[in-house]
This record gives structure tokens, sequence and C-alpha cells, in this order.
């Protein structure tokens, strides 16, 4: 019994809270005023491109903080780590120690477990499914 629940509620509850922290705590600072509302955090990426990243860090964070759109949230995440990974950490190999995509990998996989199990009974998109009419 106890298995189940940890599967089906504890898991995704688990996965979508430390991601949650995890990108609030790397995008807040990132959309704060000393950094341009999201525009001057990263001297080397355009505009556009620093404040995509930044807003999405924090929007795709909060929204799985919530469970709310959970698989599309973290397919935003997965795409901010692999335009990290393709733009900064690629070329340093794989070890986090040497800049690699370590940590971006593993935030990957976990956004990946959530795109593919969804964000759990706990989750705000709990509340908008459509009931489908049975015949």
């Amino acid at each position: 019994m106890l298995t189940a629940i940890a599967q089906t509620t504890i898991n995704p509850l688990l996965l979508r809270l430390m991601v949650a922290a995890i990108f609030l705590f790397h995008g807040l600072p990132k959309v704060s005023p000393d950094a341009g509302w999201g525009a001057g955090w990263n001297p080397q990426l355009d505009t556009a491109t620093q404040t995509a990243v930044a807003w999405g860090e924090v929007i795709g964070g909060a929204a799985l903080a919530l469970g709310l759109l959970t698989r599309l949230a973290a397919l935003g995440i997965i795409a901010i780590m692999a335009g990290a990974i393709a733009t900064v950490h690629g070329p340093h190999g794989f070890s986090l120690a040497e800049g690699g995509f370590e940590y971006n990998a593993a935030i990957i996989t976990m956004c990946l477990c959530l795109v593919l199990g969804g964000g759990g009974p706990l989750a705000v998109d709990r509340y908008f499914h459509i009931r489908r009419r049975t015949s």
C-alpha cells in the first residue's frame, strides 16, 4: 500500500518540488532589477535569450511547484537545460567539476520523468482534467 502511494503521489511531488526549488533559486536573481529584469545576467547571450531563459526558469519553477501545466513546464525546463548544454557546458564534457553537463543531464532526467508521469494527484493539474463521457 505504501509503495503504491509513494509511486503515484510522493515521487512526483518530490520531483516537482525539488526541480521547482532549483529553478526558483537560480531564476529569481536573474529577474531582479539588478539583473535588468532578466535581460542583464549573462553578457555572452543576447537580450532576448537572457530574458527568455530567466523568466522561463522562474515561471517553469513556479508552475512545477504548483503542479500547474506540469508536463509543459518540465518540457520548457528541458529546453533550457539542452540550451545550456549546447551553448556552455557541452564542450567541457560530462564532469561537473570541469564545467560539464552532468548537472544539466540530471535535471533533464528529472523533468523527463515528470513529462512521462505527470505531476501526480497533489498537482493543480488534477483539478483541470475533463471527464470523458461514458457510453
